[in-house]
């Protein structure tokens, strides 16, 4: 290959680095409305009334809508492919606006005005009636609490839940000499924290609806919008600019949903719908909260006889990738250390918590820190050397897991430990180390985890591309992946130049 492993200059550098790179806001057109959400100020209730008289005496308010006047059409929000198969559908929870109030700073209201101040003002000056219910913010305390569940349709407040079991896990830990060592971790929410806050602006023209949008998933936006204002796929055009950043948040129908219906409430005029720092922080998505319940039964020599996870996901007040996130951690606890009878179970919740979505590596990070802790603590139990803990057990080449037949074409994990072994002076310095005291102390460690990419075998991996030859020779490609800072753009250019010469 000649290009192919080559490093050209990245085909949007020189329009980042010289400010000629349009964003969403670059792109406003002139008069363009202002458009602001009213936040809920409880966690969990049911909106009853709004009073907008004083909304309406601020100057420059052009339209106030509620959680009552939007249409009463329920849609996902998830970046992902639309199945025709029902059960693999996302799950379709949430309105425009919403009269049930799920989490804090849920969206129950909109303003637009001709200018930010005025829309600001008059959310401001909306004044609500609540009927409030009490805040369940834990996985376990939602499970309990079901007498007002966050949604009809689940009435346990599962979203979902899954479960294996590889080998006969009740038989594996009657055999003798086994150590038992169990554990609970926990991982937080955390907030992707791109540099562009969530913004969006939306207009019609030729008889379509036009969204403009940092978003990274153009395509499913186009639908997700279709659906939530029940208006065909075909009569909405979404164009993604430039992206300060997305790192999964982005993976998700945001503001772009009501800020088309937003639109034609005004005759088709541009509306802008910008959220603030401190909005992207609470009403759009973070890294889904899990805690981990961990059991290992080991034998002498450090293999493991058997392995058992449960795992409870946060889902927060809405559906979003929902129970994937879970699954996936699930399936890396199985995968990770394939020896010995493995029981998983994994649970997604819903709670008042902000709605958790994708974020970067879906779900690995949780159960790499919560798989990882455990095996250091299996170490600390049994005198075994936590390095000879994961050689002894961890996936090795050529590994196919039972479930979903993914094999493992390649791994460097076992030059990669003995290459960190010797950088770090692994072995003299466990031993120097043994033993502190002080509020000062050192030590050394080593973590390991797996990571596979796609979604098979829950569906089809497929992918598409539009090669058009131009007149004077050159090309066009049209693909569904955007470039979101990764270097997308300048990926496909070289595999297109690679490829046609």
């Amino acid at each position: 290959m000649k290009i192919i492993g080559s490093s050209p200059n990245r085909v949007d550098a020189f329009d980042k680095v010289t400010a000629k790179a349009k964003y969403a806001p670059d792109l406003l057109p002139p008069h363009v409305l202002e458009a602001k959400v009213l936040h809920s100020t409880i966690a969990n209730g049911w909106v009853r009334e709004f009073d907008l008289s004083e909304a309406w005496k601020v100057e420059g308010v052009v339209d106030i809508v509620t959680c009552f006047d939007v249409p009463d059409i329920q849609f996902p929000t998830a970046g992902h492919p639309w199945s025709n198969v029902p059960a693999k559908q996302d799950i379709c929870d949430r309105k425009l606006l919403n009269t049930r109030v799920r989490q804090y700073a849920d969206d129950i209201a909109a303003v637009i005005a001709e200018t930010e101040l005025a829309a600001i003002e008059a959310v401001r000056k909306i004044k609500v009636v609540y009927e409030e219910l009490p805040v369940i913010l834990d996985v376990k305390e939602a499970l309990e609490n079901t007498e007002f569940p966050l949604h009809e349709e689940r009435p346990d407040n599962i979203v979902n839940k899954t479960s294996y079991e590889i080998g006969n896990f009740e038989e594996a830990i009657r055999e003798e000499g086994l150590t038992r060592i169990s554990g609970t971790y926990e991982t937080p929410v955390v907030s992707h924290c791109h540099i562009e806050p969530v913004n969006s602006f939306a207009y019609e023209e030729a008889g379509k609806i036009v969204v403009v949008s940092a978003t990274q998933i153009p395509h499913l936006i186009r639908r997700m919008v279709g659906q939530a204002l029940g208006v065909d796929w075909g009569r909405i055009r979404v164009i993604k600019p430039y992206i300060g950043g997305g790192f999964g948040n982005r993976q998700d129908a945001l503001t772009e949903p009501l800020n088309a219906y937003l639109t034609t409430r005004v005759g088709g005029r541009p509306v802008r719908l910008a959220y603030s720092r401190e909005e992207t922080f609470e009403c759009t998505r973070t890294r889904h909260a899990m805690t981990f319940d961990l059991t290992t039964y080991v034998r002498k020599d450090g293999s493991f006889a058997a392995r058992d996870l449960t795992v409870y996901s946060n889902q927060g007040g809405y559906a979003s990738h929902g129970h994937a996130l879970a699954a996936n951690a699930a399936n890396a606890f199985r995968m990770m250390y394939p020896v010995g009878a493995i029981r998983g179970k994994a649970v997604t919740v819903y709670t008042n918590m902000p709605t958790a979505g994708a974020m970067r590596a879906y779900g690995i990070p949780q159960i790499a820190f919560a798989l990882e802790s455990h095996i250091d603590d299996i170490g600390k139990a049994t005198g075994l050397d936590p390095l000879l803990l994961r050689t002894k057990n961890m996936m090795p080449l050529g590994y196919v897991d039972g479930p979903t037949t993914i094999t493992c074409h390649s791994t460097g994990l076992a030059e990669c430990i003995a290459k960190g072994e010797e950088h770090l002076d692994y072995s003299r310095k466990r031993i120097a180390y043994a033993d502190q005291d002080g509020p000062i102390r050192r030590g050394v460690g080593m973590a390991i985890f797996c990571y596979k990419t796609g979604v098979y075998p829950i569906s089809l991996e497929t992918s598409a591309v539009r090669m058009v030859l131009n007149q004077d020779g050159s090309m066009q490609v049209q693909v569904g992946a955007t470039e979101i800072g990764q270097g997308a753009d300048t990926m496909w250019v070289m595999m297109t130049a690679e490829t046609v010469g």
